[in-house]
Formats: structure tokens, C-alpha cells, sequence
């Protein structure tokens, strides 16, 4: 009976939403895997957890028609850990929604969004890699976006999460295959004018091949702004870029990146510390999957004292994801992970994805 009563209610709001030239849509996506997992530097664990090819989230978006080529636009996406039933990602710096909180304005010109809205280094990181989104499995967004607690000191190339709050981000319209993106966050500090993020983005996608790059400066941490002056190892700045490339070659696609991260200071003097990726991914099309490989490695060097400085990781990973339909997929990976001084781990997953 509440079931039915819940599917009448958004029955009865959709057709109002529509009788009024908008929409609203829930949406959203659960990942869980079972597996044996060691990043190096870690003794093995034996779990069941979320996010294994793609971080799970729901979350509402709708739009309304404005007339004349214009509507209004949000989203309310949140992250959660379907292993458990907890929300976010982790524990710690991270807020409710904190995949999407934003109202906006599109047409013809692009769009413009005001709010938390993602940052310039997701979708060049994200869609050039044979792993996808994979936070759990991707080599490249492992060393870009996932820091290690387990005494190794590893931490993320990039400051500043893969999402910005705060945030006004101009989008351009597609124009012929080209996307692009500024995005600017505001401090929000007084006195503290110079502590703002600026970046921009862009994808390029010609057929099955495309080509993907950002570059940005980061002095704020996010979601939430944390240490002002603090975004990385103890630097107050982040200065990063990236080119990311894809090949289309009948049933495989090919995938490159490269990205280098300078961590200084406002002022001068204090030395800097400095990293350099690069990775290579491949897929091909098996029945109504893909297999799927892919290696990165970062090195970290530079004048500081820093512990990093000097110290390198090298990840590879092989999988092989299943289509069951259009929504639900089954993966199973094979994930190898160095860092210097360090034992090597090794991590083994089985899992399932669905989509709503």
C-alpha cells in the first residue's frame, strides 16, 4: 500500500512538472564489490564495499523552460556507501551533497552554474581512462584523487577534490564535438582575498577518439575550505595541468594521460614539490563486455622536505566489466599497486552496478 501511495504521489508530481514545461527526475547509481583488497604499504583485507567501478549516488535534478531558447536548471546529487548505508564518500572533510548542489541558467550561450558543481580535473581524469570513474580501480584516478592513510605518507596529485563549492562554472555550448568549461570558487575568507580556486577544462570528442585537458590553480581545500593555506603537503598552492587523449580502433580504444602538479607557497622561498603522471589504458569490446587494462605511475621530486620527495607508485590493473542490460553491469578486477620502500598489494573484486 505505501508503495503504491509513493508511486502515486510522484506520478501526480511529474505530470505537474510537466504540464508546466519542466521536469524533475530522481536518479542515481549503487556499486558494491566483494573482494580482497591490499594497496601497498597495507595488509590485506577481506570486505564487502561500495564503488568499485563508479562511486554510488542519487540525487534530483530538474529543469524548467523559460521560453525563448532559456531554462533554469539544478541538481541535488549525493554520494553514500551502500556497504554500510552511510552517507558521503568517507568520513571527515565532506558534506551531503557533495556530487552536484547547484542552480543555474542554460541556452544557446552555454550554461552558467552557481553553487557545487565539479571541478575542472574530473571529466579530462574521469573519461580518457579505460576504468572509468573507478575511485577503487582506476590507476589514474587513484594516484590523482585517492590519498593513502595506511603509513606509506602517499597522498593524491591533485588539491582540491574533483568538485568545487562555492563555485560559479561557465560551460560552453557543444560546438561541433568541443566542450568547455571556466570555473571560478570564491574563497569566502575575509581578508583573505588570494584564497580562491580558478580553473578551466575541456573535452573533444570526434567519433570514438577525442582528446581532454585542464589546468588549474587550487589555494582552497574542498568540500569544505579546511586550513586556510594548507591544500597539499603543506603547500598553500597547486598549480596543475593535464592532456588526455582517446583512440578509437574498431573494437579497442586506446586512452593517454599526462599530468604534472607544482606545490609551492604564495611566497617564494620555501621550496616546492612536484609531481609527474602519466598512464596508458586500452578496452576492447568481448561479447557483451569489455576487457579492460591500465597502468599509471607518479613520481613526486622537487627542493622541499617533504617526505614524498624522491618516492614513486606504479598501479596496473586488468578487468573485464559484463552488460547484463542497459542499466546493470558485473565486473570482476585485478589490481596491482608499488609504492617505494613499500610491498607491493594486491586486490581482487567481483561486483555489480546498477543504474536508475
Amino acid at each position: 500500500m505505501r508503495k503504491n501511495v509513493v508511486g502515486a504521489v510522484l506520478a501526480l508530481l511529474g505530470s505537474a512538472a510537466s504540464a508546466q514545461g519542466s521536469a524533475i527526475t530522481l536518479s542515481g547509481l549503487l556499486d558494491a564489490y566483494a573482494g580482497s583488497v591490499q594497496p601497498s604499504g597495507s595488509r590485506r583485507v577481506s570486505a564487502v564495499n561500495s564503488g568499485g567501478m563508479s562511486t554510488s549516488w542519487w540525487g534530483l535534478e530538474g529543469r524548467e523552460d523559460l521560453g525563448g531558447g532559456l531554462r533554469a536548471e539544478f541538481k541535488l546529487n549525493a554520494y553514500l556507501r551502500n556497504d554500510t548505508g552511510a552517507s558521503g564518500r568517507f568520513n571527515g572533510n565532506e558534506t551531503f551533497w557533495s556530487r552536484n548542489a547547484f542552480v543555474g541558467l542554460a541556452g544557446d550561450f552555454g550554461s552558467l552554474r552557481l553553487g557545487r558543481d565539479g571541478a575542472p580535473n574530473f571529466l579530462p581524469t574521469a573519461l580518457f581512462n579505460a576504468f572509468g570513474d573507478s575511485f577503487a580501480f582506476s590507476p589514474l584516478v587513484i594516484h590523482a584523487d585517492v590519498p593513502l592513510y595506511n603509513g606509506t605518507g602517499w597522498d593524491s596529485v591533485n588539491a582540491g577534490d574533483t568538485g568545487w563549492s562555492n563555485q560559479l562554472r561557465y560551460m560552453t555550448p557543444n560546438l561541433d564535438g568541443f566542450v568547455g568549461s571556466l570555473n571560478y570558487q570564491f574563497g569566502e575568507v575575509g581578508s583573505e582575498a588570494a584564497h580562491r580556486n580558478i580553473g578551466a577544462g575541456f573535452v573533444y570528442s570526434r567519433g570514438e577518439s577525442g582528446l581532454g585537458g585542464f589546468v588549474h590553480r587550487v589555494r582552497m581545500d574542498n568540500p569544505t575550505a579546511g586550513t586556510v593555506g594548507v591544500v597539499k603537503q603543506g603547500f598553500a598552492q597547486q598549480d596543475a595541468w593535464m592532456l588526455s587523449g582517446k583512440l578509437g580502433l574498431g573494437a579497442a580504444h586506446l586512452y593517454a594521460n599526462y599530468e604534472q602538479a607544482t606545490n609551492g607557497n604564495l611566497a617564494p622561498g620555501a621550496g616546492e614539490l612536484r609531481s609527474r603522471t602519466w598512464s596508458l589504458s586500452a578496452d576492447y569490446a568481448l561479447g557483451a563486455g569489455k576487457l579492460l587494462a591500465a597502468f599509471a605511475r607518479t613520481r613526486w621530486s622537487g627542493d622541499a622536505a617533504v617526505a614524498l620527495n624522491g618516492q614513486a607508485r606504479g598501479t596496473l590493473s586488468l578487468g573485464y566489466d559484463h552488460a547484463l542490460s542497459r542499466r546493470t553491469d558485473v565486473y570482476a578486477v585485478c589490481m596491482g599497486d608499488r609504492i617505494t620502500g613499500h610491498e607491493r598489494g594486491t586486490s581482487y573484486a567481483l561486483g555489480i552496478r546498477q543504474r536508475f
